[in-house]
């Protein structure tokens, strides 16, 4: 196997660019380029990103309901907070239904993503076709999928789902109210594959050929030559999928809002559309900001939590 692991070494240092002794001049010189020319820049993020998030904070912090103008907004402290993970009964199993969305969702992405990424980074006629049609999920609007899924494809009266199944001899499955969230999770992993074939895509039409050859002359196999040098070289595509796959997932909610509607009951209530509901049918202002500043905290450890997870069992991290 000396081969692979020359071949591997090769790949890496082709793929990291110039060597360790020409990465600090680099560094210097792209930190001396940060002039005052960016103050602007920097201002202009700070007042779209920071002052929305430390408003939504204050707000957490005062009691304001819209029904009761009156009564203002009282400054109640962490106390929505508190109402949120200890009185609340339907908080505990929103965030649950949260993270079984987010990760199923990204899981079946991730899988089905890197299956048809190397598939469609194979030479064959009509290659750039598949791949334009491939990316459509991902480019049609969420509330448009949604309805497509709901009244085209799993509709128990006039879906094709269910008529398919009828054809075999199978009952028709009401989607929606027998698997709520497995239906949901399905749909949102169809609307984020393509982004993850996407990005391996790109991740493998970086690999070197030559490093690929070397590994199939020692007669590696398939299985073998993608787990020991084509997944270790799309460490970083597969980060980049699971950070923006965890990031906007978390946020999803006109998938919820036009299939079920957060039900039967609460079974598809994630945290964003329970802040949703919080805010304007509820209309508890100050608990939906609270609500919403979890969900941040919680989207970012999530993040992070999956980045460290794919360092930690990267192959080319264990040695």
């Amino acid at each position: 196997m000396s081969r692979i692991d020359a071949a591997l070494s090769q790949g890496a240092q082709g793929l990291k660019g110039a060597a360790p002794g020409r990465a600090a001049p680099v560094q210097s010189m792209q930190r001396s380029k940060i002039t005052w020319l960016h103050v602007p820049a920097l201002i202009f993020m700070l007042i779209m990103t920071q002052i929305p998030f430390l408003l939504a904070v204050w707000f957490s912090l005062h009691n304001w309901n819209l029904l009761q103008p009156a009564e203002g907004f009282p400054f109640v402290g962490l106390s929505n907070y508190v109402n949120a993970f200890l009185h609340d009964a339907r908080f505990w199993p929103v965030i649950g239904h949260t993270i079984e969305l987010v990760f199923g969702s990204i899981l079946i992405a991730l899988i089905a993503g890197t299956i048809l990424a190397l598939l469609l980074n194979r030479p064959f006629p009509g290659q750039n076709v598949l791949r334009g049609l491939a990316t459509i999920p991902f480019l049609v609007t969420p509330s448009v999928m949604a309805l497509v899924w709901k009244n085209l494809m799993l509709s128990p009266s006039t879906g094709i789902v269910d008529w398919v199944l009828h054809l075999v001899g199978m009952p028709a499955v009401p989607w929606f109210s027998a698997l709520p969230l497995e239906s949901i999770i399905f749909i949102v992993a169809w609307e984020w594959t393509p982004f993850v074939m996407l990005v391996l895509l790109a991740g493998l039409q970086s690999i070197p050929e030559e490093v690929l050859e070397a590994a199939r002359v020692d007669g590696t196999g398939k299985w073998l030559l993608f787990w020991r040098i084509i997944f270790p070289m799309l460490r970083r595509p597969y980060e980049v999928a699971l950070l923006f796959g965890t990031i906007f997932i978390f946020q999803t909610f006109g998938e919820i809002y036009l299939t079920t509607g957060g039900g039967p009951g609460v079974a598809t209530n994630t945290l964003p559309y329970y802040t949703y509901l919080t805010a304007f049918n509820s209309w508890q202002i100050g608990q939906a900001a609270a609500l919403g500043v979890i969900g941040v905290v919680i989207a970012i450890l999530a993040a992070r939590a999956m980045l460290r997870f794919t360092a930690d069992n990267t192959p080319e991290e264990r040695g």
